[in-house]
């Protein structure tokens, strides 16, 4: 539900040219494709994603628009410094990361040990490949993982960051400590820390925030 979301407030303007990382099944850039994008780059680690966001492509119509590439992040496009892709840079840059937090990795949505490892990667490289004067980042965070040090990243890198909406997503503790035992004590000892942040929803349930994210005017490297 959230990306589907996002995916209704990207600011995406016809002859865009669009990066996003880790697309997953491809609906965010299916999406870019039909608001007008002139060109998608797509990329993710999994092979078995990256075909079936190729067989969606296809079935949109929008198939011959998109690029596909395996791997991890930036290292997709070629280079483990983005500067070293090409010298082309994006309008626009969409991800939304593995960032669920844990003591050690437990499985595909683990995101380091605040949550916030593969979020500060795709922050840090995408000052490199945006177009200085109209790029922009689209990141789909959550409120789990040290949104209090993310924004002051994402303000170290943009000159504009702006929360264009979030909203509640309902969980269990049950539901994480299925991913891995005393997962749901580990949040907890976070937001003690104060890097974590999620509400007690009562009847043994609880909430943390998905939080979409804006940032616009990157910093020079």
């Amino acid at each position: 539900h959230s990306t589907i979301e996002l995916a209704g407030l990207l600011d995406v303007r016809p002859g865009d040219q669009v990066l996003e990382l880790g697309c997953g099944s491809g609906l965010l850039s299916i999406a870019a494709a039909k608001l007008g994008a002139g060109r998608v780059v797509a990329t993710d680690l999994d092979p078995r994603a990256l075909q079936a966001a190729e067989r969606n492509a296809l079935r949109n119509g929008v198939g011959e628009r998109i690029e596909f590439h395996a791997g991890s992040w930036y290292e997709a496009l070629g280079s483990a410094d983005p500067r070293g892709f090409c010298a082309e840079r994006f309008d626009v840059i969409i991800a939304t990361p593995p960032q669920t937090p844990g003591p050690q990795p437990f499985g595909s949505k683990y995101g380091g040990q605040d949550g916030t490892r593969n979020l500060f990667k795709i922050l840090q490289g995408a000052p490199a490949l945006l177009n200085p004067d109209r790029g922009r980042l689209w990141l789909m965070a959550i409120s789990l993982a040290n949104p209090d040090e993310l924004w002051i990243r994402l303000q170290e890198h943009f000159s504009e960051v702006s929360l264009i909406r979030e909203t509640d997503r309902n969980f269990t503790a049950g539901e994480y400590e299925a991913m891995q035992q005393g997962l749901f004590d580990y949040f907890c000892r976070l937001r003690s820390s104060g890097k974590s942040h999620f509400t007690d929803a009562g009847n043994g349930r609880y909430a943390f925030r998905n939080l979409f994210i804006r940032a616009a005017k990157p910093r020079g490297l």
